[in-house]
């Protein structure tokens, strides 16, 4: 479990970073929808994966910040500096949680509290809570409020290997059940005999109906970090809402066959004294064969294409502890040494067959160094996030205006390099902001631009 707790930190520390880099260019451009869905999802899953690992202090404190931007999400709040200040200040209280999981922020830090006040206020302003450590789980009821209720249908069947990932299923539909009324049906039927049973395996998936004034892209943000590792459908159920155009919704055999329980052929094998929709078409000349054949074989494509999306699953990068590759190069240069070594013996050999040997190890030896350096090399822009944040903070301290400008993001150095640079870095451009820019009145007196550039 220690494992699957690190690798949870170490993809909550990739997702603050880039929850703070959004929220900085958020700040320049509050109506950029791709930019606000991506603070969202930052958000959203660091509250998951919080409340799955025990982190229930992140979890807590994130509820609120992520219903904030759910309206935001929504157009029916505007960003403002207020709002990205306090995300911001949120960002590094979340950070502190991380990195000290044993004290109890909810009712130990002020600042905490204080954020947590802010938000609700955001929420329903004059409604702040002023308890400590009181949170607000009912906050979601504030945003659906007149909304028009949806009913979804959703499958949702995990992986075998989905434990493997650190993920409970139940939890999901904790939060599904957040979202409005629900019903989940369990279906058991791949259970194995006892005897067969692996306990790190999942073998149940789930039918849900749920009816919820909110949209599927709130239920898609339930499963954003577990789409890779299961099968889900979510399929809007339409039906009529009018009294003066009321309609029987689908018999049991349609519904059954929308959900793939059950194919025609078995309905027909059932309904035997009735022809098929297709041969009855055809025989009452309402559509011609083609037509009708035209219409099945693009039911049968759909169909076919969608499995073929389900079963695609392709693993693009692996998170390895730098230890690891610090190993790996060591004993890289290990074999190395060994390799010059033979490569040595192969040339003064009267041998061919070693010689021949020794200049094939030569060459997968030094490709093989080459790729393992080339592993622990990283684009020098992933610090530079941390340094517009620092102009920022420093710049409104200050009261001057700064313009942070970068290039060569692109550029490749090993990683501990990349960490040593770091700290110059923040000196050289805390040393600029301090004495290189005047402030704004400054400048202009002296004919200068009122923002300077960095």
């Amino acid at each position: 479990m220690e494992h699957l707790i690190q690798k949870f930190k170490d993809e909550a520390y990739e997702l603050l970073e880039e929850l703070e880099s959004s929220l900085l260019v958020l700040e320049e451009s509050a109506d950029d929808k791709e930019n606000i869905g991506r603070v969202f999802r930052c958000l959203h899953t660091i509250k998951g994966s919080a409340a799955m690992f025990g982190f229930e202090s992140i979890s807590t404190f994130t509820h609120d910040i992520e219903d904030v931007y759910e309206l935001v999400r929504s157009d029916k709040m505007m960003v403002n500096k207020e709002l990205i200040d306090a995300t911001l200040g949120a960002k590094d209280r979340i950070l502190e949680m991380l990195e000290n999981p044993d004290i109890n922020f909810l009712q130990e830090d002020t600042k905490v509290l204080a954020l947590m006040s802010t938000f609700k206020n955001m929420l329903d302003p004059g409604q702040a809570v002023a308890e400590s450590g009181t949170a607000n789980t009912e906050v979601g009821d504030i945003v659906s409020k007149g909304k028009e209720q949806q009913i979804f249908r959703i499958f949702f069947k995990p992986f075998a290997d989905i434990f493997n990932y650190g993920t409970n299923p139940i939890f999901l539909l904790d939060e599904l059940r957040e979202l409005g009324d629900i019903r989940i049906i369990a279906q058991t039927d791949a259970i194995p005999a006892l005897s067969d049973i692996q306990a790190e395996e999942c073998y149940i998936y789930w039918d849900i109906i749920l009816t919820t004034p909110k949209g599927i892209d709130s239920i898609k943000d339930v499963f954003i970090f577990v789409e890779d590792n299961c099968q889900l459908e979510i399929t809007p159920i339409s039906f009529s809402s009018s009294f003066d155009n009321m309609e029987q919704y689908k018999k049991l055999g349609e519904i059954l066959i929308d959900r793939g329980d059950l194919d025609v052929a078995k309905v027909e094998e059932i309904v035997q004294s009735q022809k098929k929709i297709g041969e009855l078409l055809i025989e009452k000349e309402v559509l011609s064969k083609d037509k009708v054949t035209s219409a099945l074989s693009e039911q049968q494509q759909v169909n076919e294409l969608q499995k073929r999306k389900v079963s695609k699953r392709q693993i693009t990068s692996l998170r390895v502890p730098i230890l690891k590759l610090d190993n790996l190069v060591n004993l890289v240069g290990e074999l190395v040494t060994s390799g010059a070594r033979l490569n040595e013996i192969g040339n003064n050999s009267e041998n061919e067959e070693l010689r021949s040997l020794a200049e094939e190890m030569d060459r997968l030896v030094s490709e093989l160094r080459d790729n393992a350096l080339n592993i622990r090399m990283m684009p020098i822009g992933s610090i530079f996030s941390k340094f517009n944040r620092l102009v920022r903070d420093l710049s409104q301290q200050l009261g001057k205006k700064i313009s942070f400008i970068t290039e060569g993001e692109e550029t490749e150095l090993d990683k501990t390099v990349i960490e040593k640079l770091n700290d110059p870095l923040v000196h050289l451009i805390r040393n600029c902001i301090d004495h290189g820019i005047e402030p704004a009145e400054d400048r202009q007196a002296a004919g200068k631009p009122a923002e300077g550039n960095i």
